[in-house]
């Protein structure tokens, strides 16, 4: 078993809100609802079954046999900094970069880290490989080369205690991190588009996602451009945007107190780095525009779905795949991201931090022509 395994396991072992979701599982034993994007994928690929261990039994027999290889060539501009001979593979053209050939543990002197600031901006979404060997506590070095780590959802002062798995397993030495776990006893993954915590007054400025456990196929996580949404709305709606503010509001999971917590936003964000207009509206967490608009309900709901229209389309996005390991560091102002809820009844747990910018200043969203 590996140390990360072991690790898994000790974590949930020790979790009553998990040990309480295996039993209800295992005495229900019913499939897992269609209403949950995991559950329709799954009864997708086993129709016929009755319970929950039938399915799951049929989705591994029809995997059984599966091995890991590399089987196709892939494109890749080689560059050498800091003396280190990189590889860097881009996953979509507009957006996406997987950086081969670096150790995060010990490769980031500031000409390194410089550079991957950069990459990052210009690619929105960067993604390394084999990092299998970093500790929760270097991980976290790697964050802070990059930005301020404070909580798990970003500044101090909101930290979500709605009971869920995640948010009751703690990391040792590093309680910043939060983990995202799902298996065959508690499916679940955030298959919907979304900027992190944007129902915060100032959201994260990104998140650093490592993968600990993975299935062989699925589970991927996808992101899309929000430079290019702006890009593509037609130009009546980027007009009117350009005065708008929308409300953001959180989801149970993240109540603290039974509290929902929301926050507003301009519609139109100017990039605080790089001076470029995103669309900052998704249907992660946007509810409806600011009622001191005034805009008629029709015409809001139009608006609206022409903005969340351009969510996910194939050209504005890229597919990040993960195995043990593999982290991925996305820029939250500039893309949105969702899981892709399709690989019940395997295990993928994920742990995560989430980065501050360093000034102060740029933490709130603005929107300056």
């Amino acid at each position: 078993m590996s140390e990360a395994r072991t690790r898994i396991e000790d974590n949930l072992g020790k979790n009553e809100i998990y040990a309480e979701l295996k039993e209800q599982a295992e005495t229900n034993n019913r499939p897992v609802s269609r209403r949950n994007p995991l559950g329709a994928v799954a009864a997708a690929r086993s129709p016929d079954a009755a319970t929950r261990t039938e399915r799951a039994a049929a989705i591994r027999a029809q995997d059984e046999g599966l091995v890991q290889g590399y089987i196709h060539k892939t494109w890749y501009k080689p560059v050498t900094v800091s003396g280190v001979e990189l590889k860097l593979e881009p996953l979509q053209p507009g957006i996406g970069t997987v950086v081969h050939g670096i150790d995060l543990a010990k490769d980031l002197d500031d000409e390194m880290v410089a550079f991957l600031r950069a990459l990052w901006l210009e690619r929105r979404v960067i993604g390394f490989r084999e990092q299998q060997h970093l500790t929760p506590l270097q991980m976290k070095a790697f964050a802070e080369k990059f930005g301020e780590v404070q909580a798990r959802y970003g500044e101090k002062g909101h930290e979500p205690n709605t009971p869920s798995v995640g948010h009751n397993i703690d990391v040792q030495d590093v309680p910043e991190m939060l983990t995202i776990m799902a298996d065959e006893n508690a499916p679940g993954a955030a298959a919907n588009w979304h900027a992190d915590a944007t129902w915060q007054e100032k959201p994260p400025m990104g998140s650093i996602l490592m993968c600990r456990e993975s299935p062989a196929i699925g589970g991927d996580t996808c992101f899309c451009d929000c430079y290019a949404m702006w890009q593509g709305l037609s130009p009546e709606t980027r007009e009117k945007a350009e005065h708008l503010t929308a409300v953001h509001v959180g989801a149970v999971i993240h109540q603290m107190d039974g509290e929902t917590p929301s926050s507003v936003h301009p519609v139109a964000r100017t990039h605080p780095e790089t001076g470029q207009t995103t669309l900052y509206v998704q249907q992660g967490f946007v509810k409806h525009l600011h009622e001191s608009h005034g805009i008629p309900e029709e015409e809001e709901r139009a608006m609206l779905a022409e903005m969340k229209g351009q969510e996910g389309r194939l050209e504005y996005t890229c597919r990040f795949s993960w195995e043990e390991g593999s982290i991925a560091m996305w820029d939250n102002r500039a893309v949105l991201h969702s899981a892709s809820a399709d690989f019940w009844p395997y295990s993928r747990y994920m742990e995560r931090l989430t980065i501050l910018d360093y000034d102060e200043d740029r933490r709130k969203p603005y929107y300056r022509p």
